[in-house]
């Protein structure tokens, strides 16, 4: 079997990712595909799902999705950020996080400025206290506070970055509910979705393995291990344990069976992403082969910023903001072609 070039692969992942010649049929199925849409900036989650679904998205279909249907959930997920999941597979990817211990360590629970104990209570409290009705942060800090006796908490509970409730999403104890005007809210997930089955934790890591390797493969079980945020030990036993299922190439291990997919040849493609879009984000730990140069730093800045990206038959040439794109090589005649002809707002800086 001819192994792929990485011109190849890069030209898959774009087609793999529904940013090529077809479209996933709705936001869940992009989600899926994705494993989970980068969503801390919520218009730039909205613009990649617009990007990727059949008829596009809106922050409206999204909402509904979300908040009516119920077919995705808000959480902290991959690396603790924000993601859009499909809420089916939620249980999955519960499983899975559930193997983070971070907050259980001293160096952790010293830096947040709380004790085990107080961490052992909030845990055991949150499922009295947190149903299917949303609940605002302060009204949770409230009702944990009342229900632990821990007045010294509260800053730590409605710090705007969730730290303390994020190992509670990790457990599928919490997940975002629809905002009350400019407050966010929270439900528990097994109260807010209509069903839930527990998935064994093996075949869970396992799944989450093959959908990352389907969409941002190949990859080693080191760069899994810090996509997801997963104990190394655990991404190199699941790897073992998927065994013929995964072909090595160069750069490392994909799904055997899309090996077929990755050679077959591909359209040129010219792409303007957002800011966290989820290919842009997947491609950081595999940056000297997929950003043109050293310019990585003008692609993951600083705080964990993920500036939007022009992509050029997958390999990102450049940054893009309002409507002028810096290219980080000169860009073919071709190549300007199709901006002028896709953008024609956006000007070319050279």
């Amino acid at each position: 079997m001819t192994k792929p070039t990485w011109d190849q692969i890069l030209r898959w992942r774009i087609e793999r990712q529904f940013l090529g010649t077809r479209r996933g049929d709705d936001a869940v199925a992009v989600a899926r595909r994705l494993s989970g849409v980068h969503a801390q900036l919520a218009a730039s989650a909205v613009t990649a799902l617009d990007l990727r679904v059949e008829g596009g998205a809106t922050a409206e279909s999204v909402d509904e999705e979300l908040w009516d249907k119920r077919r995705l959930i808000k959480t902290w997920a991959a690396r603790g950020t924000l993601h859009l999941l499909p809420a089916a597979d939620l249980p999955t990817w519960v499983a899975a996080m559930s193997t983070r211990t971070r907050e259980s360590t001293a160096s952790w629970l010293r830096y947040q400025g709380v004790t085990a104990a107080q961490m052992a209570d909030l845990i055991a409290a949150v499922p009295d206290v947190l149903g299917a009705e949303p609940m605002t942060r302060q009204a949770l800090a409230d009702a944990i506070i009342k229900a632990t006796r821990h007045k010294d908490m509260r800053e730590q509970l409605t710090h705007g970055f969730g730290t303390l409730l994020k190992p509670l999403a990790f457990r599928g104890l919490l997940c975002f509910g629809p905002p009350r005007g400019r407050n966010i809210t929270f439900v528990a997930p097994r109260q807010w979705l209509d069903s839930w089955d527990d998935v064994e934790t093996d075949t869970a890591i396992d799944t989450l393995t093959l959908a990352y390797l389907g969409t941002y493969g190949p990859a080693t079980a080191e760069e899994f291990s810090r996509w997801f945020d997963l104990k190394p030990a655990l991404a190199k036993k699941a790897f073992a344990r998927l065994g013929d299922r995964l072909a090595t190439v160069e750069g490392g291990s994909m799904p055997a069976e899309l090996i077929g997919e990755v050679t077959k040849k591909r359209p040129a493609s010219v792409l303007l992403l957002p800011a966290f879009d989820p290919y842009t984000v997947g491609s950081m730990r595999q940056a000297d082969r997929v950003i043109t140069g050293d310019n990585r730093v003008k692609v993951s800045r600083p705080q964990g910023w993920i500036s939007p990206a022009l992509v050029v038959d997958g390999r990102i040439d450049g940054v893009w903001e309002d409507t002028t794109v810096t290219p980080f090589v000169p860009l073919s005649g071709s190549a300007r072609s199709a901006l002028a002809k896709g953008f024609p707002e956006v000007s070319v800086a050279d």
